[in-house]
């Protein structure tokens, strides 16, 4: 194994160091992962009793694949660590197949260490994990798509479909990019070879197809593909392109990484003037990614459907996709960018893992004394008054009531399982209070939450921060630890 082999897999496996370091990560959608996860790993097991209200939505969900790979997971190391290991196959995935697309277009392979200071971005934060996820997929089918292009086989080809296939049903937006590079990569010139090319990615097309016109969740995003079309004022999109992409923290150190590393990136383009170019004809098509990333987020809205963020999730692939448009300097220039790069990359990493540490030890709380507090397999409505940090800018407790399901089973609100797109669905007839998906926003709005809506219905509330106050004859206090409170329902 060459060097800087060696050398860029022991950068991504380092780069992967957040997903391990405390145990309560502030990505703002996790306890939905990992309650989700619970609840297809554990779903016949009675101890958690996710049968009698959910059902299981795995064959209509586009987000099959990352539950499927975590369930596999969760039998061998459990939920907790298997929700870890996706968040490895994100982080260190996509530093390897960066290599691999670099590789395979001829390009050195050092250039995928600059990716790790955009690992850890808005939309990670956001706890956005299937997308996320699609992302080292994306740019390992590119790979798999020139290598195929240059020497078509049997084996290439049914690599190539597996990794489209399985992009599909990571998430679309990947998948989306994907397809406009592929169109870009495809040989035009050569009629007689289009179906023998374009035979691997058939299988992900008809999938698709299937999903657009068939599944309720495909066939409201189509529907509401043209309102989701809405012009973005230039002025706000270029003001906002940070927030969305990498202002990570309260304070300014994430974006001091990123402007070290577009000045890292300009000083290796510099040095490189001059150097012989060997890369590839193909690649010019990795222009595609950050072209198509950066008209997509001015030209689509923040919602498809009741999906949320989706112009908001073009920005950290555009800037990703650049990499593969830069060049290493040669010789002493090129050991000196790969230096800097390591350095870079390992400080990025180090400032990441820090406030994730104080995040843990200053603002988390004793939420397992919380979830302690209440009886297994109970209904639980999260009440999250103060969701906000000091540390991150995410809105990082909104969602830890999941965390009580994904420990004790039984019902908890609010969850993602009212919508048309999530693999764990509620039974008809078994939603909580008022009977259907609540308003959009709920979550954040609960001052305007009725006790008429709560009770009698949940057996416990679990509330951060001061905003509920109960009547009596309704809940009433039985344990408190700092922000975190637990209320019982009155005859518990």
């Amino acid at each position: 194994m060459r060097p800087a082999t060696i050398l860029t897999v022991a950068v991504a496996l380092g780069a992967s160091t957040p997903a391990w370091i405390v145990q309560h990560p502030p990505l703002q959608d996790l306890p939905f992962h990992v309650a989700t996860l619970r609840q297809i790993y554990s779903y016949n097991d009675t101890t958690f009793g996710f049968a009698r209200d959910y059902v299981l939505n795995l064959g209509s969900t586009q987000y099959a694949l990352y539950y499927v790979i975590g369930t596999i997971f969760a039998y061998a190391v459990g939920v907790i660590q298997a929700t870890r290991l996706m968040m490895t196959l994100y982080l260190a995935g996509t530093v390897l197949s960066m290599r691999a697309l670099l590789l395979a277009l001829d390009k050195d392979e050092r250039l995928s260490l600059l990716i790790v200071p955009l690992l850890v971005n808005v939309m990670f934060m956001f706890g956005l994990l299937p997308f996320m996820c699609g992302i080292p997929l994306l740019f390992g089918s590119l790979a798999l798509t020139i290598r195929f292009f240059e020497a078509p086989s049997i084996a290439r080809g049914a690599w190539l479909s597996l990794f489209t296939f399985a992009l599909f049903y990571t998430h679309v937006v990947p998948y989306a990019l994907f397809g406009l590079t592929f169109i870009f990569l495809f040989p035009w010139s050569r009629p007689r070879d289009w179906i023998a090319h374009a035979a691997p990615v058939v299988p992900s097309i008809l999938a698709t197809a299937w999903w657009t016109v068939l599944s309720p969740q495909g066939k409201k995003s189509a529907g509401a593909i043209e309102a989701a079309l809405t012009h973005v004022p230039y002025r706000d999109g270029l003001a906002r392109f940070g927030q969305w992409s990498i202002d990570i923290f309260r304070d300014s150190t994430d974006e001091w990484h990123f402007i070290a590393l577009g000045m890292l990136a300009l000083a290796a383009a510099g040095l490189a003037q001059g150097d012989p170019d060997r890369a590839k004809p193909s690649s010019r098509a990795m222009a595609v990614i950050p072209i198509a990333g950066t008209i997509l987020y001015f030209s689509t809205g923040e919602w498809l459907g009741d999906v949320w963020l989706v112009a908001q999730r073009f920005p950290i692939p555009a800037l990703m996709g650049l990499i593969p448009l830069m060049r290493m300097p040669a010789g002493l220039r090129g050991t000196w960018v790969t230096a800097c790069s390591v350095m870079l990359g390992a400080s990025a990493t180090f400032n990441v893992c820090e406030h994730f540490a104080r995040f843990e030890r200053e603002e988390v709380g004793n939420i397992d004394g919380a979830i302690d507090a209440m009886k297994p397999q109970k209904r639980v409505v999260g009440l999250i008054f103060d969701r906000a940090s000091s540390v991150v800018n995410n809105a990082p407790f909104l969602h830890y009531v999941s965390y009580y399901q994904a420990r004790k089973g039984g019902i908890v609100q609010f969850s993602n399982s009212g919508a048309l797109y999530w693999p764990v669905r509620f039974r008809p007839g078994h939603y909580p209070p008022p009977g259907y998906r609540p308003e959009i926003g709920w979550e954040w709005r609960p001052e305007q939450v009725s006790i008429d809506e709560i009770f009698p219905y949940y057996d416990y509330v679990l509330s951060r921060g001061v905003g509920f106050s109960p009547p009596a004859g309704t809940f009433h206090l039985i344990w408190k630890d700092g922000p975190w409170s637990v209320y019982a329902r009155e005859g518990l």
